[in-house]
């Protein structure tokens, strides 16, 4: 019996320490693959924590979000603005407030501001988003996104000017601290399932007439994951800063906010695991393909598909994946092997089969 106790308590435990081993067996082989695929696997941690943010609050709520990108946008532009050389910045960004020429700050805390005002900005919407459910909720933070992108883009006073890109952030983000940055935020994800906001909302998520019997009022714990996601994607967002080390406001839009959902639906929405093994298994795809549209030697013999087939690929394989497992590669549960069969999420029945 106390072994079987034992067992019971590491099985979560262990669905955390598999996600990291995953991420950094991943990370590792790719570090030895060539400077090409080390640069590829960067931006692929980013789009996993990305997709981590869009987890946290989308597989516990069950509320569509489109707008999880504008706080990765946030943070990306907070990264841009602290790390660039006041210098460069007085040269290359005339219009900005002059306040914003000096302030600077070591990279890893614009990261945690840039996160910060991610969050910040959670805060400040997600008490009139937060109030709605459905398409409507869809609309709503897609609008915001919208509204994000057109204020990065044309507000010359906070970035370049419409048109022009944000140039000279340094180059500090190697493959191996990104990867230590990704694990950090995995842990953080883990921790948030298991706090009382993140229990009600799932009971809210799986059974709203239930959870309002039961007193449970889901505007307060919708706004406060929203704001913990929004800080996980602010932090992604200046991840991607000192990855690209050039911004511009188009490439944190629409593109990439329908790429992480796809890599997040192809894992499983409801599950930490389903959006890691997700954004990963997109990314090795991707990847491929990539390799693909520039031709692959194998033997005496050239391997290629045509130009422009890679988005038509992964547009088949999210297709093929709904049809055939709408839950995801990882059936909306997380990895619990081998102390037990099924994990479900903290506060859900343990069923035995």
């Amino acid at each position: 019996m106390a072994q079987k106790s034992l067992m019971w308590r590491l099985g979560p435990l262990w669905s955390l320490v598999s996600l990291l081993l995953i991420v950094y067996a991943v990370t590792l082989v790719n570090s030895r693959l060539g400077d090409g695929i080390q640069v590829q696997m960067r931006y692929a941690l980013v789009n996993l924590v990305i997709v981590v943010a869009l987890q946290m609050f989308i597989g516990t709520s069950g509320v569509l979000s489109f707008g999880h990108v504008a706080f990765v946008a946030v943070g990306a532009w907070t990264v841009g603005l602290l790390t660039i050389d006041p210098e460069l910045k007085r040269n290359l960004l005339p219009d900005m407030f002059p306040f914003l020429f000096d302030v600077q700050a070591p990279w890893l805390v614009a990261v945690i501001l840039g996160g910060l005002v991610g969050g910040l900005l959670a805060v400040i919407v997600g008490p009139f988003l937060m109030r709605l459910n459905g398409l409507q909720a869809g609309i709503a933070t897609f609008a915001l996104l919208g509204v994000v992108s057109q204020v990065l883009t044309y507000w010359s006073s906070i970035g370049p000017r419409s048109g022009q890109s944000m140039v000279g952030i340094p180059d500090v983000l190697n493959l191996q601290t990104t990867m230590l940055i990704t694990l950090v935020i995995i842990v953080i994800a883990w921790l948030f399932q298991r706090t009382k906001p993140a229990r009600l909302l799932r009971a809210a998520r799986e059974d709203p007439i239930a959870a309002a019997a039961s007193g449970i009022n889901v505007v307060p714990q919708r706004v406060i994951a929203f704001a913990v996601s929004g800080v996980v994607a602010g932090v992604a967002g200046g991840m991607f800063a000192l990855t690209n080390r050039v911004l511009q406001a188009s490439q944190l839009g629409i593109e990439l906010t329908f790429i992480t959902l796809a890599m997040l639906v192809l894992g499983g929405v409801l599950s930490l695991s389903g959006a890691i093994v997700g954004a990963l298994v997109f990314s090795l795809i991707d990847l491929v393909l990539v390799q693909l549209q520039s031709g692959v030697d194998i033997g005496s013999f050239v391997v290629s598909i045509p130009q422009g087939a890679r988005p038509i690929v992964l547009a088949l394989v999210l297709i093929g994946m709904l049809l055939w497992r709408p839950s995801g590669l990882t059936g909306g549960r997380e990895f619990v092997w081998p102390f037990r069969k099924h994990a479900p999420l903290p506060g859900n029945p343990v069923t035995n089969d």
